[in-house]
């Protein structure tokens, strides 16, 4: 009895205040959408092609709310160790933690642009704040949710906010998303916006949830599914295992809606580990486990056929691997402009002097003038050497546009170029949308698989081919949070028109794992990889063997489930504001039930 007596007193130490923060962090800030207006401050960069002056929905607000969680945060650890004195608790597995939280800062302090690193850019919103405060969720969750009744305290709200991105992505899921109602707009814009009509990049039917991309679907599904099978198979209630089923269908739904790939397979993986480790509990549960199935084989079947047999169609071309040839090899802007296609150089130059009988003069590498021929009005001209299929010609100002010089169509797209638009300079420049103007130098093709396939795991190949050469030069500190956008070659105007990115500013590498390692440097990452290897390895031997009798090892193996789910995401989607610190929650909750677990094991004995 004086046990229990104990037993009750400790546990009393959790109260709601204390995991307040948590719930903000998984079920109230993920939900939050406002409308944001700022100007990127790109505009600085030549290279910059997209809007100066933009609108954010999804990630500013969410920052924002973050960065005073983390305060609350840091005031509640101040208070539970000094005022409650309730004692610290540490484990070893926390030191790579705090080594990639060190590099991380270190990192920003030594940024490219420290004002991207300390207050977020454009698509992104990821600071150095953001970062720190991942290692503090981390250690929060870890401090706080190691107990039964902490865990238990938390699962209602957890619950609470799946339902609510359940409900919204139904909606969107049958074509009645709740952004695209005027009802909306009083809850996600300011007054003085409401009259205006909100564009969106995803077509009807597509979930997205509050998520930003259709992508981080898949980490949000992928993270909150394994826990909700944990729910249903501890509780014994008829109700609520009827009510866990119908949200973790509906998620499923979601999941296929979204068309998410890469969140169908890790979710996948997911439930082969569950299903290993849980063997038991499953064959027990035998009618549950075979429904369940059904109804997931049944529910990614419905929704491929309501898109046209899409879902099916995006797992065949998900990792195609067609070797890749591309005619347009390069473009160098400098004392004139100079094309490589299919290995053969031409040279064009608009020539100032008055004595020029050509407006433009074409000429091989080996100095000849290439053969052509012109329009009647000598403005347009075809080239007639085989070796260059182009057209080009003169293109002036006027009063619908104020570009002045030359342009020549290559294959489906015509490019421009001026030496006359900038004071004092007679360099040669491209035009880029928006009418920026900068020169292109020429661009180092190597010889890697990457180099050859453009287009693989969808369009990722090019953007992973011109990052992986950028970790040699940001080894040791990286470029600084947030800054991948800067540091990526995005003046590579012909690499991105022959992978498909034309007119897009790459401002992610879509690879959780390469973005650590440019950003924040490859130490950096080792220390991440070490910390979540570290886990996953002393979870997989606790769990293994475990008694699944009892509600802790039931979360525990979920959460590890959830965490190797986004690991594997993490391997073609970049970490983001609106999914990541639920992530960093769960991953501290597991890491505290581990510990309960083997502080407990030696009394169970």
């Amino acid at each position: 009895m004086a046990k229990k007596v104990q037993k009750k007193t400790q546990e009393q130490k959790y109260p709601f205040f204390y995991l307040l923060p948590i719930i903000m962090i998984i079920a109230v800030i993920p939900a939050i959408v406002y409308m944001y207006a700022y100007d990127t401050g790109l505009g600085q960069f030549d290279w910059y092609q997209g809007p100066i002056q933009t609108l954010d929905f999804f990630l500013h607000s969410k920052m924002v709310w973050l960065i005073i969680t983390f305060i609350l945060i840091l005031f509640l650890l101040l208070f539970m160790i000094f005022s409650a004195e309730i004692n610290p608790i540490w484990t070893k597995n926390l030191i790579p933690l705090a080594v990639y939280c060190a590099l991380t800062l270190i990192s920003a302090f030594c940024s490219i642009n420290k004002s991207y690193s300390f207050s977020g850019i454009y698509e992104q919103f990821e600071p150095v704040w953001i970062l720190l405060g991942y290692g503090l969720i981390v250690y929060y969750s870890f401090y706080n949710l190691h107990s039964e009744k902490a865990v238990k305290g938390l699962m209602p709200w957890f619950v609470a906010g799946v339902c609510l991105m359940a409900v919204l992505g139904l909606l969107q899921t049958f074509s009645h998303d709740f952004f695209r109602t005027d009802f909306a707009k009083n809850f996600i814009m300011p007054e003085v916006y409401r009259k205006q009509d909100l564009t969106f990049k995803f077509e009807e039917g597509r979930a997205y949830l509050t998520l930003y991309n259709p992508n981080y679907v898949g980490f949000y599904v992928a993270l909150v599914v394994p826990v909700l099978v944990a729910l249903l198979f501890h509780t014994k209630k008829v109700l609520y295992r009827i009510g866990y089923g119908i949200l973790t269908i509906a998620m499923l739904l979601i999941l296929f809606a979204s068309q998410s790939r890469a969140g169908i397979i890790a979710l996948a993986v997911s439930f082969v580990i569950m299903l290993l480790c849980m063997r038991n509990v499953f064959f027990k549960n035998w009618k549950i486990t075979i429904t369940a199935l059904v109804a997931i084989v049944a529910v990614f079947i419905g929704i491929n056929l309501m898109n046209h047999g899409i879902l099916i169609d995006r797992m065949k071309t998900m990792f195609s691997a067609e070797t890749e040839t591309y005619a347009l090899e390069n473009i160098v802007t400098d004392d004139d402009v100079t094309i490589t296609y299919k290995g053969n150089t031409v040279h064009f130059e608009m020539p100032k002097d008055s004595d020029s009988e050509e407006a433009i003069v074409v000429t091989d590498d080996a100095g000849n003038v290439v053969a052509h021929t012109a329009d009647a009005s000598k403005q347009t001209y075809a080239i007639t050497d085989n070796r260059f299929p182009f057209t080009y010609g003169i293109v002036a100002a006027s009063s619908e546009n104020s570009f002045n010089g030359f342009q020549v169509t290559i294959d489906d797209k015509t490019w421009y170029f001026t030496n006359t638009m900038k004071t004092n300079d007679s360099k040669y420049y491209v035009k880029a949308l928006g009418n920026s103007l900068f020169r292109l130098k020429e661009q180092k093709r190597g010889d890697g698989f990457l180099d050859k396939h453009y287009h693989f795991a969808n369009m990722r190949g090019y953007i992973w081919a011109q990052t992986i050469p950028l970790l040699k030069k940001y080894f040791f500190v990286g470029s600084g949070p947030d800054t991948f956008t800067i540091a990526f070659p995005n003046d590579d105007l012909v690499g991105m028109y022959n992978s498909g990115h034309d007119g897009e500013i790459i401002t992610r590498p879509h690879c959780m794992y390469l973005q650590i390692a440019v950003q924040t440097g490859v130490l950096s990452l080792i220390a991440f990889l070490t910390f979540f290897g570290w886990y996953i390895i002393s979870s997989l031997k606790l769990y293994w063997k475990a008694d699944y009798s009892e509600f802790l090892p039931k979360i525990g193996i979920a959460i590890l489930a959830s965490v190797i789910g986004y690991l594997i995401l993490g391997l073609t989607n970049d970490s983001c504001i609106t999914v990541s610190p639920i992530f960093f929650a769960l991953a501290g909750m597991g890491l505290g039930i581990n510990y309960h677990l083997k502080k407990e094991a030696p009394q169970t004995k």
